[in-house]
């Protein structure tokens, strides 16, 4: 099937903060690894230079650094510059659509391969990041958090 290209590309990405440390099994442990919760954020900021284009910011954190569970805990942001074709006409209802569906994703992709990528070499094996429902995240984002902030 051929596919139609996006009017939203991304123009780049940056890992622009990262932690990430392996907590180890203690005695008497039940021998579950890498069994936490996943924290995710993210922000999306208007180019006041170029109107078309955006700066989304995702942040995912893992396993509670305070009181860790055996495994990686973890802490990643990545911010992506997306830009709209200029040649393109798309409404404003569809571009806030394109960030929330198609731009935030591609950073959890890339924060996924990044987060895999490190832990490749680490104590457990590499890290696979779980699927994501982003309904629910962009749910539980828009009831704590209403309209787009400047940069």
């Amino acid at each position: 099937m051929l596919v139609e290209k996006s009017p939203l590309s991304l123009d780049e990405v940056f890992i622009i903060a990262c932690n990430l440390i392996s907590i180890p099994e203690s005695e008497g442990a039940n021998g579950q690894i890498n069994d936490f919760n996943i924290d995710i954020d993210f922000n999306i900021f208007n180019n006041l230079t170029t109107p078309d284009s955006k700066k989304v910011i995702v942040s995912i954190s893992g396993n509670n650094p305070e009181n860790p569970k055996p495994g990686y805990s973890f802490s990643v942001v990545a911010q992506g510059i997306f830009k709209y074709d200029p040649g393109v006409k798309v409404k404003k209802k569809d571009k806030d659509f394109l960030i929330t569906h198609s731009a935030i994703p591609i950073l959890i992709g890339q924060i996924r391969g990044y987060i895999s990528t490190l832990t490749a070499l680490g104590p457990y094996g590499s890290y696979l990041l779980p699927g994501i429902n982003m309904n629910h995240l962009l749910a539980v984002k828009s009831r704590s958090h209403i309209g787009d902030e400047q940069a």
